[in-house]
């Protein structure tokens, strides 16, 4: 119970924090959607370029990582087009709102719980697990707003759009980079990593406050199924097919539980940005987050007895 409570406090007392200055006022409200931004666009991408670039991924079982984590995300995805598939009347922008809240995961969450669990160590796993489903997630998102969400001009597939929309990807880019200069064995610059290294600190804090500010109104009566399916496929279908996949995998210790934690927690709030960004149902998607954040806080202590 005692690492239980040490290592979920302090996420829950930051998005809590985010919460209470949101709603006393105490900061600007046009405070928030930067802030959110400014972790998107900026703190996240430096963390995940110093942690890859810097980092030697030979120590790592990369080839069942990316086999785990991508066939989770896959699958998710699947079952979540199928459903629609059969409930055609469920719209398309309902759909990517559906579609995010069961595919999407909050990286904020994810690796501020494990670095609380595993310190520097489990806190580069998660990055480099992270890396390989965000560069999926991200074109499967995409991809679904393009064939379910009309253009502007009321036309389907928007090519130029899919391509703009994935290439400047904030998180996308920051992967690409960071293993890039792994790859080619480019190392940074003292200067370079020290200020990587001070931009990537305020990423957690700042994440998890922005989570918290983002939080919005309970579920209506017509959000009930989008929260019932995406939930279900979030906090029990994944973890499924992730834990199958790790015994199949054989894949143990730490980078075990690390991707367990991966698959155990709620959406993205990012998702509310790239909603609004592509035409789809953000309010939903916004209640999904809330309810899906708020659900979590029962979840997680479970999932955190049981891999420690």
């Amino acid at each position: 119970m005692e690492v239980v409570v040490n290592s979920l406090f302090p996420v829950i007392a930051l998005i809590f924090a985010g919460m209470f200055l949101r709603r006393m006022g105490v900061l600007s409200e046009k405070f928030w959607p930067s802030a959110e931004k400014l972790t998107y666009y900026v703190l996240y991408p430096a963390l995940l370029i110093k942690n890859l670039a810097e980092r030697d991924l030979s120590a790592l079982p990369l080839q069942a990582i990316f086999i785990t984590v991508e066939a989770t995300v896959l699958a998710a995805a699947l079952v979540i087009t199928l459903w629609w598939l059969v409930n055609r009347k469920v719209d398309g922008t309902l759909f990517t709102s559906i579609f995010q809240g069961g595919v999407r995961f909050n990286f904020y969450v994810a690796l501020a719980l494990v670095q609380a669990l595993f310190g520097a160590d489990g806190m580069f796993i998660c990055i480099v697990a992270a890396s390989f489903m965000i560069v999926l997630i991200n074109f499967l998102c995409v991809t679904a707003f393009a064939l379910a969400v009309p253009d502007a001009d009321g036309t389907g597939f928007n090519f130029t759009r899919f391509a703009k929309t994935l290439v400047t990807n904030p998180l996308l880019m920051g992967c690409v980079i960071g293993g890039l200069l792994n790859v080619a064995g480019i190392a940074l610059t003292t200067p370079i990593s020290n200020t990587l290294g001070l931009i990537g600190r305020a990423a957690v804090p700042l994440g998890l406050m922005a989570v918290g500010a983002a939080t919005r109104s309970l579920p209506s009566r017509a959000q009930f199924t989008p929260l019932l399916v995406s939930s279900v496929v979030q906090f029990a279908f994944k973890p499924l097919i992730a834990l199958s996949l790790i015994v199949f995998t054989g894949i143990g210790g730490v980078t075990a539980s690390v991707i367990l934690i991966l698959f155990t927690i709620p959406t993205a709030s990012s998702a509310y940005i790239l909603s609004r960004q592509l035409g789809g149902d953000h309010e939903t998607m916004a209640t999904i987050v809330t309810f899906q954040t708020l659900l979590s806080f029962a979840t997680l202590p479970f999932v955190i007895a049981y891999i420690a």
